[in-house]
């Protein structure tokens, strides 16, 4: 690492340090959480994570029942062959027709994948005809309108997956995905999926986004503020990355 890069580094956690923790605390560890919960309810039957590039933390690898399994869905064998956790992996374009039957599955994740999905709509579709009445999904996604999200869509995305490997390259070969934010702010979203027939139970914003940029102190400052300014207004379609709970209901 240059020298240059580790004195920016250096001023931006000075400031990083000193931001509130309600802004900057990650989502990431309530969604696994509400993954635990959700989890744990169940005796039987099929949890499905699609996208599936992301294992399970330790925490988590033995929380289900033994009748309880875990499927990974992705479009890439890659992606799936590197998930350890999974029960069984299937290779399939998650904005066709699911593998599956009509209410077949209890529980439905992803992590950081609705932003890469060309058509949202129909992975809503195939969500609720594969959900249990009374299955739940628990997504987590960056929101479009993020200046991050703003960027990636006017950079070619060769330009963009260099950028996050030079500022994260510890992440090398995670990140730079191509992206189209197809209903990824927290109202199209919410639109979305009660269009498509489901019940919002919980939703989580989150305005910090200047970790993007901690290696130019500069830009990070300027970001750092405007993502301060962003969750003091609660500005909803603004947030920089949203945690939805929804379900699909019971109907007795």
């Amino acid at each position: 690492m240059g020298l240059l890069k580790r004195i920016n580094l250096a001023f931006s956690r000075r400031v990083h340090w000193r931001l509130p923790t309600a802004l900057t605390e990650p989502l990431f560890p309530e969604y696994e959480q509400l993954i635990w919960q959700y989890s744990n309810q169940l005796e039987a039957g099929i949890i499905l994570d699609v996208g599936a590039g992301y294992l399970l933390p330790d925490s988590l690898k033995n929380l289900r029942k033994a009748e309880v399994k875990l499927i990974g869905m992705d479009i890439l064998p890659s992606s799936l062959n590197k998930n350890t956790d999974l029960d069984a992996a299937i290779v399939a374009d998650a904005c066709k027709r699911w593998p599956f039957d009509d209410n077949s599955i209890d529980l439905v994740i992803s992590r950081s994948v609705m932003e890469h999905l060309y058509d949202n709509k129909a992975f809503t579709n195939e969500m609720h005809r594969c959900l249990k009445p009374g299955g739940k999904c628990v997504h987590v996604l960056p929101g479009k309108n993020a200046p991050f999200s703003l960027l990636n869509r006017l950079l070619p995305n060769k330009v963009t997956t260099k950028l996050v490997e030079w500022a994260f390259p510890e992440r090398k070969g995670e990140l730079g995905f191509v992206a189209y934010y197809h209903y990824c702010s927290y109202p199209s979203l919410k639109r979305l999926l009660e269009t498509q027939g489901f019940n919002i139970e919980y939703k989580r914003l989150r305005y910090y986004q200047s970790a993007y940029y901690v290696a130019v102190f500069p830009v990070y400052l300027v970001s750092a503020i405007y993502d301060w300014v962003m969750w003091k207004c609660g500005a909803r379609r603004l947030a920089s990355q949203i945690l939805i709970v929804a379900n699909k209901p019971d109907i007795k």
